[in-house]
């Protein structure tokens, strides 16, 4: 009995240690979690593919900007953005084009029809998958006499082959910076500015589908400007496993001096919408900048998104006091955006600036960033993955930051849009569309991430506590104890 009593000692000493080495190994690499927010053995992205210029055609318009991107069945990937006689001038058409080879060969682009025939300049392009539709919402605006500005969502059930077009919106001036969205029983949402043009009142307003697209009803102002010369700018929709819709945006002043994010929520489908509340009140530097200074336009769009244990992430770029330069920052909320977590700094270099980002999350729920860095005078994206190590923790890992550009655009390229866009697919992948300044010109282009074996990681925020090697150690250890002694 002795040996056996030894033997079992020995297992059990061996097999803590095992675990100890085990567990300590994926702390430093990728942290061990649990449930819903699992992340052993799942892919970090060690590096980017081969950048892919998509927009190809110049003949009509030289510079391609604020690129789309969704991913369909069998990982097909849609991509769109709009093209401009100026690096910084208005839209004036929006294209199209799409992958069947994970991203190596694209179709040629093909511009977006025109809703009824009509000449219009088209601008803000945004493209969503669901369950077997593809759609593109785009702004049309007047180019001729003919009044018009309205967002056309174009349906496609054949993966970009055909479109099927409507007017989506019912505003009664000029509408803008629309963002879609598609809930799980399959209703469309899209929200976006209605502004007066004679006296630069703005309202956000939301409209919605439960045909698959083929017409929209207006259903709800959520707000509007209460004074001038504060406004609002950049609602973004999304929707919770209970299909509650949400949008968050930024509410600014007119002379840039500071700016709130807000958040909000409606639990009838948008009917109606709660009290807002506003995420970044310690600071109010949320703010939106024109490139009036020789720079590029520092855009914040916020992005919120769930994961798929319902926690609530917000997205944002703002302006640091300190030094007066751009950092992008992320809050989170466990009760549906009642509260919010304190805030996680996304951006791993602090120095110069760092703005426009996006954020899209995957099966694991971890959390893929992307953002435009800029040193000097030029600028690039990069990448990073952020997770937490369960529901309950407050310790963010995020990945070290890559380089998403094989090349850095001049600053000289004031304005690349008012986003970019990162998309996950079904194995986790991230795929990232840029605006891109390398050919002396703005074009758009592709790439994905590539897997390495393990990632290290740097933490953000994190709280102390006992390591879990260190828990199931002691746990063997006094378990020996107490068999010894009963023995």
């Amino acid at each position: 009995m002795a040996k056996r009593k030894s033997f079992t000692i020995i297992f059990y000493f061996i097999f803590s240690l095992q675990l100890i080495f085990t567990l300590s190994l994926s702390n430093t690499n990728s942290a061990t979690t649990t449930g819903l927010y699992q992340t052993l053995n799942k892919p970090f992205i060690g590096s980017f593919s081969e950048n892919v210029l998509l927009s190809t055609e110049d003949f009509l318009y030289p510079h391609h900007v604020e690129p789309t991107i969704a991913i369909g069945p069998n990982d097909q990937i849609f991509a769109g953005w709009k093209n401009a006689d100026g690096h910084n001038t208005g839209g004036l058409r929006v294209s199209f084009s799409k992958s069947v080879d994970y991203g190596e060969t694209w179709t040629a682009p093909e511009d977006m029809p025109y809703y009824g025939g009509l000449l219009t300049g088209q601008s803000d392009p945004w493209l969503v998958y669901a369950d077997g539709y593809l759609y593109y919402a785009y702004l049309e605006y007047s180019r001729t006499a003919t009044p018009l500005s309205h967002i056309t969502v174009a349906t496609s059930i054949d993966n970009g082959e055909s479109w099927n077009r409507v007017n989506a919106t019912g505003g009664v001036d000029f509408a803008d910076k629309e963002t879609m969205t598609v809930d799980s029983a399959g209703n469309i949402y899209v929200a976006y500015d209605d502004i007066v043009m004679d006296n630069g009142t703005t309202y956000m307003r939301l409209t919605k589908s439960t045909d698959h697209g083929q017409s929209f009803d207006e259903i709800c102002l959520i707000a509007d400007s209460v004074s001038d010369p504060i406004d609002h700018l950049g609602p973004y929709v999304t929707t919770d496993s209970q299909n509650d819709v949400y949008v968050a945006w930024l509410w600014w002043t007119l002379d840039a001096t500071w700016g709130d994010v807000y958040v909000t929520r409606s639990i009838n489908q948008g009917l109606t919408f709660s009290t807002p509340v506003d995420i970044n009140a310690d600071s109010e530097n949320g703010t939106f900048t024109a490139s009036l200074d020789g720079q590029p336009m520092k855009g914040t769009l916020p992005v919120i998104r769930f994961d798929d244990n319902d926690r609530l992430y917000c997205l944002w770029a703002e302006l640091i006091d300190a030094d007066q330069s751009w950092g992008t920052f992320l809050r989170y909320s466990d009760d549906y955006g009642l509260t919010w977590s304190d805030r996680y700094t996304i951006n791993q270099v602090v120095n110069g600036n760092q703005w426009q980002p996006d954020m899209d999350i995957d099966s694991q729920n971890r959390l893929h960033f992307v953002y435009y860095d800029q040193q000097g005078d030029f600028f690039k994206p990069y990448y990073r993955m952020g997770y937490f190590n369960d529901s309950l923790t407050t310790t963010l890992t995020i990945t070290d930051a890559l380089p998403i550009s094989d090349e850095s655009t001049n600053a000289i390229f004031t304005r690349p849009g008012d986003y970019f866009m990162v998309r996950v697919d079904s194995k986790d992948i991230p795929h990232v569309v840029w605006s891109d300044g390398r050919n002396n010109e703005m074009d758009i282009y592709y790439s994905h991430g590539i897997v390495q074996a393990t990632s290290s990681g740097s933490i953000a925020n994190t709280n102390t506590g006992i390591p879990i090697g260190t828990i199931v150690m002691v746990a063997v250890i006094v378990f020996i104890i107490r068999k010894r002694r009963a023995n």
